[in-house]
């Protein structure tokens, strides 16, 4: 074998045991005691983890007249040294391009680049007959998951209801899922008007406003509503307020397939932040919500309703944060990818929200099979090698000059935790060890999925 991780403690979705991990050719070929490889690393005393799944990052993503700060090689350093071995971002097509163009194009981009492993969603900014045609093709490409705005700071970006069901009766044909982002566009242009720029200052505390709670949860209830005629299987993306979390309770039933994620920073921060000098620093979509939300998402990751928690990396200095002719034009994100387990570690299993076994499935295991990695997400014989090495008590202290990024600051900045990604591999690679990159640009691969 060509490498051995002895003595340590496999923390899987469904079990934990102890354990040596064989790994040859980049795929764990054994468990079991006193391996021995031709590289042994010992592990006594923590926990191993299989590698996390980031569901939606925006890398080099536009924004405006801007982009994202974090290019595909940095986005990927920064998602290695956080335990992160596999991110799946997004093609958006130009007015231009054919889906099958704009992947060519993403790819291009992204091959050179990634030293962990990725996969791609395709957004569907317009919905038109000669896109609907690529969709069956892509599918079989290892393109199964669409994305759509129900609404959107570019609003000829999102979708009508007429073009939503369209794309469904595309999806439901091709055993291909809708990941969708709920809320109405109609309420956006409305409230985009009523509440604008504050004359000075960078505090903007009317930004949530731009997003009603109740407008998400419409868009819940609307997006369940129409899948059902189809039977499309759909990920409800970045839910954030204790509205749609009591509509999904209630209708999730009426279709097969229905998923529900959230992001970390819903689960950490409220919607007191935009009252801060920095405010600026914290424009999300959906934006940040009240505490009763942020307690409801907590609720629906122990109950299982939930099943998915991602960073939603889309990094931005200051100074892009400063840009915007109203609230609904400011940078719209921030770097979380090296935060996602130990900020989830600190907050729900050391806070006692969560056991270990929970964390595991929320960052790796249903992400996995719900997106269709089949040989990711577990630690088990005939995965492939993605190792996160988990050291439970080690103390560190959260900032932007450790989270391998070009952003210039952190939700978490100062914040202290428990526990500390000691080594990340990727297929059988070390890639990062004690929060410094050890990689190489353009070692990941593409991966197909299949749902």
């Amino acid at each position: 074998m060509d490498i051995v991780i002895k003595n340590g403690t496999v923390i899987n979705a469904g079990d934990s045991f102890k354990a040596d991990i064989g790994i040859r050719n980049g795929k764990i070929v054994a468990l079991g005691d006193d391996l021995s490889g031709m590289e042994n690393i010992d592990a006594t005393g923590k926990y191993i983890l299989p590698g996390l799944i980031e569901v939606h990052s925006y890398l080099e993503s536009p924004f405006g007249n801007t982009r994202s700060i974090d290019n595909f090689f940095r986005g990927s350093q920064a998602a290695a040294c956080g335990g992160v071995t596999t991110i799946i971002d997004r093609v958006v097509p130009n007015l231009d391009e054919s889906l099958t163009e704009a992947i060519e194009n993403r790819r291009e981009l992204a091959d050179a680049q990634v030293a962990i492993d990725y996969s791609l969603h395709v957004c569907m900014t317009r919905v038109e007959e000669s896109l609907l045609e690529e969709i069956p093709s892509l599918v079989n490409q290892g393109y199964p998951s669409f994305e759509a705005y129900m609404s959107c700071r570019e609003a000829e970006c999102a979708l009508s209801e007429s073009d939503m069901l369209l794309l469904m009766q595309a999806l439901g044909e091709t055993n291909s899922m809708l990941l969708l982002h709920c809320g109405s566009q109609a309420l956006l242009d409305h409230l985009r008007e009523q509440y604008p720029l504050p004359e000075q200052g960078e505090a903007i505390p009317r930004y949530p406003d731009l997003y009603p709670p109740e407008a998400e949860a419409t868009g819940v209830l609307q997006a369940i509503s129409l899948a059902r005629h189809f039977e499309t299987p759909i990920y409800l993306h970045n839910l954030s307020s204790w509205d749609a979390i009591q509509i999904l309770s209630q209708y999730h039933h009426l279709v097969p397939r229905v998923h529900a994620g959230c992001s970390l920073h819903h689960l950490t921060h409220t919607r007191n932040s935009y009252q801060l000098p920095d405010g600026r620093n914290y424009t999300c979509t959906p934006p940040l919500r009240r505490e009763s939300d942020t307690q409801a998402l907590w609720a629906g990751l122990v109950s299982g309703l939930v099943q998915v928690v991602g960073s939603t990396h889309r990094a931005f200095t200051r100074e892009q944060k400063k840009l915007g002719s109203d609230l609904a034009s400011i940078p719209e994100g921030f770097a979380n990818l090296g935060a996602l387990l130990p900020v989830l570690f600190q907050k729900g299993v050391v806070g006692k929200r969560l056991s270990l076994i929970q964390l595991v499935g929320l960052l790796s295991t249903w992400p996995a099979q719900i997106f269709g990695l089949n040989n990711k997400g577990a630690v088990s014989i005939g995965k492939d090698a993605d190792l996160v090495i988990f050291d439970p008590m080690e103390r560190t202290q959260l900032s932007a000059a450790t989270m391998q990024t070009e952003s210039d600051f952190c939700l978490y900045e100062g914040l202290e935790v428990q526990g500390q990604v000691e080594m990340t591999l990727s297929r059988g690679k070390i890639v990062a060890e004690n929060g410094r990159f050890v990689g190489e640009q353009g070692a990941g691969q593409f991966i197909p999925r299949r749902l």
